[in-house]
C-alpha cells in the first residue's frame, strides 16, 4: 500500500469526487463506503481521530462528511444551509 495521505489531503480527494460525474450525475452529494475512504486515505485502519480531522479538513473546504456507520456522505454545506428552518412556535409544542 502507498503511504497513507493526511486528512487534508483525503479532504481534498472527497472535494474532488464530489465534481466528478458518476451515478446519472455530473456532480454532487454521494456516499462513499467505509473501504473506499479508507482506500483513499491509503490505510489499513481508519483511527476515529482520522476521521474526525478529516472531517474537520473537509467542513473547512466547504463540505459536511457524516460518519453514518459503514458508509460517509459527503454534500456542500451550502446546500445544507438552505434547508428549511423550524419555526420557533414549533419548539414549544408536543410533536
Amino acid at each position: 500500500m502507498k503511504k497513507s495521505r493526511k486528512p487534508a489531503e483525503v479532504a481534498k480527494a472527497l472535494a474532488t469526487i464530489y465534481e466528478k460525474e458518476f451515478g446519472g450525475k455530473e456532480r454532487g452529494r454521494f456516499q462513499i463506503s467505509r473501504e473506499g475512504f479508507r482506500e483513499i486515505s491509503r490505510k489499513r485502519r481508519l483511527e476515529e481521530s482520522y476521521i474526525t480531522t478529516t472531517i474537520n479538513e473537509a467542513y473547512e473546504l466547504g463540505f459536511v462528511v457524516t460518519d453514518m456507520g459503514d458508509d460517509f456522505s459527503v454534500i456542500e454545506e451550502s446546500v445544507m444551509r438552505n434547508y428549511r428552518k423550524v419555526p420557533k412556535q414549533l419548539f414549544n409544542t408536543n410533536i
